[in-house]
């Protein structure tokens, strides 16, 4: 007992310094980003993510598809929702009870949507969540469809009343969760980023900013990003934010260059709270560090899970970890002497592969 509750108290402890110290000063990334990246690697030590090897569920799916406008589009959107809930509840084994699907028209797959995409239903499912939806909870949320931007407000357009970006992020806030994975895949979507970046949020649009107004592609790219993994750039069978976002942007690039016509959508991505949305994240902009290290899967591979005894398990998380403090400390690179780089990504390279060699045993 007395180990569990020094577990409980370091992994709370961990989560704190993460909150504390992460979010506040990503923004000021230059000469505070050591100590950022130690309160990291503190937060992701292996006991904050399992205590004694056991997997908590911790994760959440709201997909939004707003009005769709016509019938080839309806079945387009249908099509990537259908798809994308396919990967959570199947190769990513996300319990189909912690999926919330919202489409305009719930009779074209009464089976996987549960409400008619209008503003009273998401907040209706939303205030349905806050019960459950722990402190230290992943969720994910997916929109797709049509937004509107005047210059100043986006506006989501639902059937019935369109929320504001400010609605969407005041609707979301009742969720307690300290990690969300917001996507926006709409047109006119960077006109959403600034009233949804925060602390603790992970934003994507498909736009960078709320003029680019056409339709978009980015959606059914990032869906794809997850599916026969084809976003594992580093290939270790697991998808990250920052690769399903690279993935889907390159392929909305070559989508234009295909097609020989000018892109009209650049997707961004923000993750430090400053709501400056960046195409290319990188430790020079303070951008990716925290898409970096999340994903959406549980943990371990759904395949290999049965497979694995509670010691390989909990190795097995110890090891994703160590890979997420190589990330974090790659975020130091130019801002600690190359020495004491050279020597910390050393010593946890030797801890990866320790643990990888007696794994594959």
């Amino acid at each position: 007992m007395k180990g569990s509750r020094q577990s409980a108290v370091g992994s709370s402890l961990a989560h704190d310094l993460l909150g504390a110290c992460v979010f506040r000063l990503l923004p000021t990334v230059d000469c505070r980003l050591p100590t950022i990246m130690l309160c990291i690697m503190l937060a992701l030590s292996p006991g904050s993510f399992a205590a004694e090897g056991v997997e908590r569920e911790d994760r959440w799916a709201i997909l939004i598809v707003g009005v769709t406008g016509d019938a080839d589009l309806q079945k387009r959107y249908l099509q990537e929702i259908v798809d994308l809930h396919a990967t959570l509840a199947g190769p990513l084994a996300l319990p189909k009870e912690r999926i919330v699907v919202l489409f305009d028209d719930p009779s074209k797959e009464p089976d996987l949507i549960q409400y008619k995409s209008t503003m009273d239903n998401l907040r209706t499912a939303v205030r349905n969540l806050a019960d459950r939806v722990k402190k230290d909870d992943r969720v994910f949320v997916f929109i797709e469809g049509h937004g509107n931007y005047d210059g100043k407000i986006y506006k989501l357009n639902l059937v019935g009343p369109d929320p504001t970006a400010e609605d969407l992020s005041e609707i979301f806030s009742i969720l307690p969760a300290r990690h969300f994975i917001m996507v926006n895949a709409t047109n006119c979507s960077g006109g959403s980023l600034q009233a949804l970046s925060r602390e603790g949020r992970i934003v994507i649009t498909a736009t960078r900013s709320g003029m680019e107004k056409n339709q978009t592609h980015f959606g059914r790219f990032f869906v794809e990003a997850f599916q026969n993994n084809a976003a594992d750039s580093d290939k270790n069978s697991r998808i990250s934010i920052i690769e399903a976002f690279l993935f889907a942007s390159r392929k909305v690039e070559d989508y234009y260059n295909n097609e020989g016509n000018l892109q009209t959508e650049h997707p961004v991505l923000d993750d430090n709270g400053d709501a400056q949305g960046q195409s290319k994240p990188s430790p020079e902009n303070g951008d990716g560090l925290i898409a970096r290290m999340t994903f959406l899967d549980s943990g371990i591979e759904s395949g290999k899970r049965e497979d694995l005894t509670a010691e390989q398990k909990e190795m097995a998380l110890a090891a994703q970890e160590i890979e997420k403090q190589i990330e974090a400390l790659k975020y130091t690179k130019g801002k600690i002497p190359e020495a004491e780089y050279e020597r910390k990504l050393e010593e946890l390279l030797l801890k990866l592969a320790r643990i990888n060699a007696t794994l594959s045993k």
